[in-house]
C-alpha cells in the first residue's frame, strides 16, 4: 500500500473513530436529558392530579375521578396512570403499550429509555385516601432522539467525506515531492540524470530532495569522469595527438581484424598517401605551418572520403606526413577511381595557400587478394615508391591485382539481388554468444547472412551488400532477414534462444522499415521477446535521435537491442547513458592477442566498469584462444563470440 493510502486510511480511522465517540457521546446526553424530562412530567403530572382528585375523594365522586383520569391519559403522552386506595388496590388505572412506529427497535434495544413513575398522595380532608401514580410515555422522547441521531449521523458522515477528500488532496500535494523523488530514481536507473529543481516547503520533505539532487549529479559526473577518462585512455593509445585520426597502432589493430574475417573485408584496397618532401618544408616554413599542411591534408582526405566511400573506409595517420587509408567492400576499378580521385584532390592544398607547390604527395595502392597484413602494407608501399617516380600527385597500384570472387556489373547485381528478395533466397547462419562463465550457456545467437550464387555457392553480406546499397535494396533484405527469423521463432525453431539480427545503419532512417518492424513485433508478442537487433557502432551514430526511436520501440514490444564493433571509431562513450541499450559487443580489433596487449586490458576493463554501472552486458568479438578467454574473464566481460568459441553454421 502507497504511504498516501496508509495516510489516508489513518486520517479515515481517526476520525471515524472521533465520529463515533462524539455520536454516542452526544446520543448518551440527549437520552440523560430526555430521562430527566419525562420524569418531571411524570412527577408534576401525578402532583397535579392528586390535589385534583383530593375534592372528589372527599365527596366519594368516583364517576369524576374516572373521567379526569381518562381526560389525562387519552392525551397520549402517558403509558400509564393508576389511582390506588389505602390498601394499594387500584381503583381506576389505565395502561397503554410503548410503541415507536417511526424509531427501528434495534435502535429502542440500544440506547433504551427509563420512564421512572410520578407518585402523589390524594387527600381526604387531613386523611390520605389514597395514592396517584403517573408514567409518562416515552414514543416521543424516542422520536426525538432518533431524529437526532439521524440528524448528527448525517452531518459528520458528509463531514468525514469532505474531510477525506480534502486529506487526500493535502496529502497528495505534500506528498508529490516524494513521487517525483521515486521517478527521479527511476530515471536514473534508465540512464538518465533529472534534477528537481522546485523545492518542497516541508523541511524534512526538501532534505530528502536536496540529497536526492545532490546524488544524481554526483552519480552523472561519476559517470562522465569513467567516459573522460576512457576517451583520454583511447586517445592517448590510439590516436594522432595533431590530426585526430587513428595512429599507427590503431591502424594495425583493425588491419589484422578486418584481414581475419571474411564476413567484414572480402574485397577492397590499401592506400598510403605521402606528402612530398614533407621534412624540408618544416625546415623552410616552420613546424607551425608544417602542423597546418597536415591539418589540411587530413581535412582534403576526409572531404574525399564523405564523397566517395562514406563509412567503408577507414583512415589513419601513421607518421610524419604518411597517411593510410583502408577501403573495403568495392571492385577493383571502384579502388583505383577513388585513388585517382583523391591523388588529383592533394592539389587543392596548394589552392588554400598550405603547400608551397601544386606537387603536393602521391598515392600507393595494393588490391586485397586475400594476402596476409605484412604483405599488403609492403605491395601499397612499393606502389607509393613507384608513385613518387612518376611524377606530381601521382597514384600508382601494384601490379599483382586482385580477383574479383563474384564479377558482375551493376545490372546482373541488381537483377541477381532483387530476384534474392523476390523469392526470398536467403541462407541465415547462426554463430553463438556463450556466457563467460562456468556453465558455458548460451547468451543468444547472432545471425549471419548468406546468399546463394548462380554456381551453388555461398555469397557473404560482405560481397553483395556494398551493391544492395548502391541500388537503395539494403532495407529490404533487412526486412526479409527479419520476417524469415521471426517466422522461425514463431515455429520454436530455437526454442528458448534469443536470436541476433545485424540491421545496417541505413535502416534506422527508413520511416517504412520502423514502421513496418512495429506491426511484425506487436503481431506476435512471444517472437518478439526472443529476438535482439543490433547495428554497428560506427554508422548508427550518424543519426543518434532515429538511433534512440528505434531502441525505445524494440523495447516497448520486449525485444533487445545492442550496439555491435563497439569502439571501432572514436565517438564519445557519453552516448551510452542517453541510450537503454542492453549489451555491447567490443570491437575484435581490441580483443585479438589481449592476453598480450596491456593498453587493450585496462581499455577493455574501463568499458566493463562503465557498461555495468549502466546495467550493460558486455560481449567481446573475435575471440580465438583460451589465454584470450581466460583474459576476458578477468576483465569481467560478460559473454565470448568468436571462431574460438563456436562456428556459425544452419540451424
Amino acid at each position: 500500500m502507497t504511504l498516501l493510502r496508509q495516510l489516508t486510511a489513518v486520517i479515515i480511522a481517526l476520525f471515524v473513530l472521533l465520529f463515533a465517540g462524539t455520536v454516542a457521546i452526544s446520543v448518551s446526553d440527549a437520552r440523560t436529558y430526555l430521562d430527566n424530562q419525562l420524569k418531571t412530567i411524570s412527577q408534576d403530572t401525578a402532583t397535579s392530579l392528586g390535589l385534583s382528585l383530593s375534592q372528589d375523594f372527599s365527596e366519594a365522586d368516583m364517576v369524576l375521578v374516572d373521567s379526569k383520569v381518562s381526560l389525562i391519559f387519552d392525551s397520549g403522552y402517558y403509558r400509564e396512570v393508576t389511582v390506588a386506595g389505602l390498601d394499594g388496590k387500584a381503583l381506576v388505572q389505565r395502561l397503554a403499550p410503548t410503541r415507536v412506529p417511526e424509531v427501528p427497535t434495534w435502535f429502542v434495544r440500544l440506547f433504551p429509555i427509563e420512564t421512572p413513575r410520578g407518585q402523589a398522595l390524594i387527600m381526604s380532608g387531613w386523611q390520605q385516601a389514597g395514592t396517584i401514580t403517573v408514567a409518562a410515555n416515552p414514543a416521543a422522547a424516542y422520536a426525538t432522539l432518533w431524529t437526532s441521531s439521524v440528524k448528527s449521523f448525517w452531518w459528520f458522515f458528509a463531514m468525514l467525506v469532505l474531510t477525506s477528500l480534502l486529506a487526500m488532496l493535502a496529502l497528495r500535494l505534500i506528498l508529490r515531492p516524494l513521487h517525483l523523488v521515486e521517478a527521479q530514481a527511476r530515471a536514473i536507473c534508465d540512464r538518465e540524470y533529472p534534477v528537481q529543481d522546485k523545492l518542497p516547503w516541508t523541511l524534512e520533505l526538501r532534505s530528502v530532495v536536496v540529497a536526492m539532487n545532490r546524488m544524481t549529479r554526483k552519480i552523472k559526473a561519476m559517470f562522465e569522469d569513467q567516459a573522460e577518462a576512457m576517451e583520454r585512455l583511447r586517445t592517448d593509445s590510439y590516436r594522432h595527438a595533431l590530426t585526430g585520426l587513428a595512429n599507427r597502432r590503431y591502424f594495425d589493430m583493425q588491419l589484422q581484424q578486418m584481414l581475419g574475417s571474411d564476413d567484414e573485408f572480402h574485397t577492397g584496397a590499401l592506400l598510403l598517401v605521402e606528402l612530398k618532401d614533407f621534412k624540408a618544408f618544416n625546415e623552410r616554413r616552420g613546424y607551425t605551418a608544417g602542423d597546418e599542411l597536415l591539418r589540411g591534408a587530413v581535412a582534403v582526405i576526409n572531404e574525399v572520403v564523405q564523397a566517395e566511400a562514406g563509412g567503408d573506409c577507414f583512415v589513419a595517420h601513421l607518421a610524419g606526413a604518411s597517411f593510410a587509408l583502408v577501403v573495403s567492400n568495392v571492385s577493383e576499378a571502384e579502388a583505383i577511381g577513388f585513388g585517382e580521385r583523391l591523388a588529383a584532390a592533394l592539389a587543392q592544398l596548394h589552392q588554400r595557400g598550405l603547400a608551397d607547390s601544386a606537387d603536393v604527395g602521391h598515392v600507393g595502392m595494393a588490391i586485397y587478394r586475400h594476402q596476409s597484413a605484412s604483405q599488403f602494407l609492403s605491395e601499397a608501399d612499393t606502389a607509393l615508391r613507384a608513385a613518387q617516380i612518376k611524377g606530381p600527385n601521382a597514384v600508382h597500384v601494384h601490379a599483382e591485382r586482385g580477383v574479383a570472387v563474384v564479377a558482375w556489373s551493376a545490372t546482373r547485381w541488381s537483377e541477381f539481388l532483387r530476384d534474392v528478395i523476390a523469392h526470398k533466397n536467403i541462407v541465415l547462419h547462426m554463430q553463438p554468444v556463450l556466457r563467460n562463465s562456468g556453465e558455458q550457456a548460451v547468451l543468444h545467437y547472432e545471425t549471419l547472412l548468406r546468399v546463394t550464387g548462380d554456381e551453388g555457392q555461398l555469397i557473404p553480406a560482405v560481397v553483395f551488400v556494398p551493391m544492395a546499397k548502391r541500388l537503395g535494396l539494403i532495407q529490404q533484405i533487412d526486412r526479409l532477414v527479419v520476417a524469415e527469423v521471426l517466422l522461425r521463432l514463431q515455429q520454436q525453431r530455437y526454442g528458448e534462444n534469443i536470436i541476433a539480427v545485424n540491421l545496417f545503419p541505413a535502416t534506422l532512417q527508413d520511416t517504412g522499415f520502423v514502421a513496418w518492424l512495429d506491426a511484425a513485433l506487436r503481431a506476435d508478442p512471444a517472437a518478439a521477446r526472443r529476438i535482439a537487433f543490433e547495428v554497428p557502432e560506427y554508422g548508427a551514430l550518424e543519426n543518434l535521435e532515429a538511433l534512440r526511436a528505434l531502441v525505445n520501440l524494440v523495447h516497448r514490444h520486449g525485444s533487445q537491442f545492442g550496439i555491435d564493433h563497439f569502439g571501432r571509431g572514436f565517438a564519445s562513450f557519453g552516448y551510452l547513458a542517453t541510450l537503454k541499450l542492453d549489451y555491447l559487443k567490443i570491437d575484435g580489433s581490441f580483443i585479438r592477442s589481449i592476453d598480450t596487449q596491456r593498453d587493450n586490458q585496462f581499455l577493455v576493463e574501463a568499458i566493463c566498469k562503465i557498461a555495468h554501472g549502466l546495467d550493460l552486458q558486455v560481449i567481446a568479438e573475435s575471440v580465438e584462444t583460451d589465454a584470450e578467454r581466460t583474459m576476458l574473464a578477468t576483465l569481467k566481460i560478460d559473454a565470448v563470440q568468436g571462431f574460438g568459441v563456436g562456428l556459425p553454421g544452419e540451424m
